[in-house]
């Protein structure tokens, strides 16, 4: 028996997920318009994620996170963050439920929420800086899409 599977017979992630489809109003419409900005978002990967790092650091209550215990921001930790969210963006475009869905799913939720005990005092990141996050980046996003898409039509459905 797979890691996955045990997980996949407690929750019924096609149907979860389906649930969740239909209460953002996410169809198969939807999909296409993300498919069809997939070059662009990934050729601004690295800029878009750097930018989310960058506001990070703005800000003292997140900046926390990133610092080394001198107080100098850990660069490497930095580094392997925005590589990590360029991998969640690239996986977001190509969005699939498969056996391994589960998982990725559970760490991504545990890497936010239970902190190791390496920065333990520093406790979970607040779920406001991570709605925040999301809601930064769909900015981001939106502003990348009324710069570098030339039909203004799918850029507002891409915005959407």
């Amino acid at each position: 028996m797979r890691d996955g599977d045990d997980m996949q017979q407690i929750v019924d992630w096609p149907s979860r997920m389906k649930e969740v489809a239909e209460f953002v109003g996410l169809d198969q419409q939807e999909l296409d318009v993300i498919e069809s900005t997939r070059e662009l978002v990934l050729a601004k990967g690295e800029e878009i994620t750097a930018s989310v790092y960058d506001h990070f650091l703005l800000f003292p209550e997140t900046r926390r996170f990133f610092l080394e215990e001198s107080g100098d921001v850990d660069e490497t930790k930095l580094d392997r963050r925005k590589h990590s969210l360029l991998r969640w963006l690239t996986g977001s475009i190509s969005f699939k439920i498969d056996e391994d869905y589960p998982i990725r799913l559970l760490a991504t939720g545990i890497v936010h929420s239970h902190p190791p005990s390496h920065r333990a005092h520093l406790g979970s990141i607040p779920s406001r800086f991570m709605i925040g996050s999301m809601s930064y980046l769909m900015t981001y996003l939106t502003q990348v899409f009324q710069k570098e898409l030339a039909d203004s039509k799918m850029a507002l459905m891409a915005m959407k």
